[in-house]
């Protein structure tokens, strides 16, 4: 097994992404990271890690970026001296992946890179979001269209609203519509991981592959997060925490947003998702290529 830290990142006032780029490019290659992408919005905002990842004050806690790297042990929260100084926070978690996801990765990259992007039906894309707009998101699903999250950074005590999933993927998918990296975290419900595991066997076999969707990382067993220490203090029987984690990507946010809409999802989520997740945040990044040195 291979473990990877994934890091949200911050940047500090003084640093520019150019200077967290050229930084990047200037490492050697046992540090150098295996994906960086460009934070953009919480899909599904978090509710454990509250503090830590999205901020309990009147402020919306911003990431700048994703950065994910090899980590040397299933415990080691690692972020290159380089990177470090760069930052004003980091929140990490580190889990175990299956050696192939490593060893396949720049070979799936390729592909998805020259794979024919799944059709959409006509309303669904930059220029015409006329179906998009006409979506009602069920209301007792555990994803839709109808998820509300503070945008990064925010405030929210100075009557800012939280954005409608929906908007995003309208305003978001006009100015942006290239491929999207979903991180995702998840923590169940005791004993309803074999659930979870049906729900994501119906969602592969039906809409995931219709549009496009393709896990990058799948990680399994957590060794530890930023947070877990204050988390987990004082905390007897069954510890809330942190299970898995996956990046999976799509096409575009208009992909991913269709995939929400469409019935496929909504039966595979009734059947096998309610009640086995604790939490599952979603945050959407856009992979950013490095040019090492």
């Amino acid at each position: 097994m291979a473990p990877l830290t994934f890091n949200l990142i911050a940047l500090n006032d003084s640093t520019t992404p150019e200077a967290l780029l050229s930084s990047i490019a200037k490492l050697g290659s046992s540090e150098r990271p295996v994906y960086v992408g460009k934070c953009q919005h919480w899909i599904h905002a978090p509710h454990l890690s509250a503090d830590g990842l999205s901020g309990t004050g009147p402020t919306m806690l911003r990431w700048d970026y994703l950065v994910v790297i090899k980590a040397s042990s299933q415990d080691t929260l690692a972020l290159p001296n380089a990177l470090k100084s760069l930052t004003e926070r980091v929140w990490s978690i580190t889990t175990n992946h299956d050696d192939s996801q490593l060893e396949n990765y720049a070979e799936g990259k390729a592909t998805r890179q020259n794979a024919a992007v799944p059709p959409l039906p006509n309303g669904w894309s930059p220029n015409d979001h006329s179906g998009l707009d006409a979506a009602v998101p069920p209301p007792d699903l555990e994803a839709s269209l109808g998820l509300i999250a503070y945008p990064l950074g925010s405030r929210k005590d100075e009557g800012q609203k939280p954005t409608v999933l929906k908007d995003f993927v309208r305003d978001f998918g006009t100015q942006y519509n290239s491929p999207v990296d979903m991180f995702n975290l998840l923590s169940f419900v005791p004993g309803q991981q074999p659930r979870y595991y049906q729900y994501i066997a119906a969602f592969t076999e039906s809409v995931g592959s219709k549009y496009g969707g393709d896990a990058i990382f799948l990680g399994t067993s957590v060794g530890n997060w930023s947070s877990k220490a204050d988390e987990q203090s004082g905390v007897e029987g069954d510890a809330v925490g942190w299970e898995h984690s996956a990046l999976i990507h799509y096409p575009s946010i208009w992909h991913f947003g269709k995939m929400l809409d469409d019935p496929g999802y909504a039966d595979a989520d009734r059947r096998f998702k309610q009640g086995a997740l604790r939490d599952n945040p979603i945050m959407c990044c856009t992979e950013v290529e490095v040019s090492y040195e």
